[in-house]
């Protein structure tokens, strides 16, 4: 026996248990940040090509014109979490310029010469590069897989491996400038997607470098440039996944309070119905009087019919009209603590006149009314009782 009985509680806290870890739901926590992805994921390539134009001591004596060049970049990258990555790779720089030193570029001090005494000078440039990426979007306003635009802050440096065109002998040609500067660089890049995998872009990117044997001479190149990302490996984020467990709605207290308002609620219905069962004990009334058929009520010092007491009169018309030979007596009442006598009785003949007017115009025959009117008080409430006062009586005929 005691074996069978603890064997049913066993079961029954089973199965309490169980119906309690069915409400356990598990969800992703994006308030403890993102799971990192596999080393394998997140990569990108990033190709892109554009325009240049220098800034420096001597380039600027150029014609705007003239100071354009070309750029082209090929970058690999990994984005370590939504918001931070890296890329490095390499890019390729045509350009363009002047120069106060004919010797770099001429065979003759004047051959070539600006008309301000500048030389025109033509650069190529290739250099390693590494930077570091932000992407100012999910930082400001939190990852969101699919976002269409993301702008990305990249900054970083590398150094130029340079060529000049200058004069080799008799032949003007491309020839190495013995100088390899380190840069600093930083700029905008602003992505649309295109499709999961790939985005388009629109970059702007500023970089300084120091010319070698130049005093103080420090060149800015600004470049725009476009082109497109191409990811690799799995591209979105994913944040933990925790447990939500269910909380208890009431406390002790407040579940004592439902049990004990439960307790009179049962009583008081046990109680309501004991009362209908003695209802329903009762002998059944054969007839019932409907001496006083209905009572019309008006606001102080009015005689009108509201839509209200205009849908109580068609009903009873409908009454009358069945019984074409039973009379009704119509009685107007008016208060006797406002107005005086002349006041009162006017409005008592013209309440019970309205109140006959309409249910002949509802087909009862004037025949079966009787309007008349009382002087003294429908009411004996006092003052606070007046508007009970302020009505017509309709009544069976003896």
């Amino acid at each position: 026996m005691k074996k069978s009985v603890l064997f049913t509680l066993a079961a029954l806290a089973a199965g309490a248990f169980s119906a309690n870890a069915q409400e356990v739901t598990y969800v992703e926590d994006c308030s403890q940040g993102y799971l990192q992805n596999k080393a394998k994921d997140n990569w990108f390539m990033t190709v892109q090509g554009g325009s240049n134009i220098l800034f420096g001591n001597s380039n600027i004596h150029a014609d705007l014109k003239n100071r354009f060049g070309g750029n082209a970049g090929l970058y690999f990258g990994k984005w370590v979490t939504p918001t931070f990555g890296f890329r490095f790779g390499g890019q390729y720089l045509m350009t363009k310029g002047a120069t106060r030193y004919s010797t770099m570029m001429f065979r003759k001090m004047n051959e070539g010469a600006l008309a301000n005494g500048y030389y025109p000078t033509k650069m190529q440039a290739v250099s390693p590069e590494f930077d570091v990426l932000i992407n100012l979007t999910n930082w400001w306003c939190g990852y969101r897989p699919g976002r269409v635009y993301n702008a990305v802050l990249h900054g970083g440096g590398g150094a130029m491996f340079m060529f000049r065109r200058a004069y080799d002998g008799n032949d003007l040609r491309w020839r190495s400038a013995h100088d390899t500067p380190i840069y600093i660089a930083a700029g905008l890049q602003n992505n649309f997607a295109v499709s999961k995998r790939v985005d388009l872009f629109l970059d702007v990117n500023y970089q300084i470098f120091k010319m070698a044997g130049v005093p103080n001479h420090y060149v800015q190149d600004l470049q725009l440039s476009a082109g497109l990302n191409v990811k690799f490996g799995k591209t979105e984020w994913n944040c933990p996944v925790t447990a939500v467990c269910p909380t208890w709605k009431y406390t002790d207290a407040e579940g004592d309070a439902l049990v004990a308002r439960l307790a009179q609620a049962d009583a008081k219905i046990k109680d309501l119905q004991k009362q209908l069962d003695e209802c329903l004990k009762r002998p059944v009334v054969e007839k019932v009087s409907c001496e006083g058929l209905a009572t019309i009520y008006y606001p102080i010092n009015q005689y009108s019919i509201s839509n209200r007491e205009k849908t109580i009169l068609k009903s009873l018309a409908e009454v009358m009209k069945e019984t074409p030979n039973q009379k009704y007596i119509l009685t107007g009442w008016a208060d006797n603590y406002t107005g005086n006598d002349e006041i009162n009785t006017r409005l008592r003949n013209q309440r019970v006149n309205t109140v006959k007017d309409y249910l002949v115009k509802c087909g009862v025959s004037e025949s079966q009314l009787d309007a008349r009117i009382d002087a003294a008080n429908l009411t004996d409430f006092g003052v606070k009782g007046a508007p009970l006062d302020r009505a017509v009586t309709i009544k069976l005929a003896d």
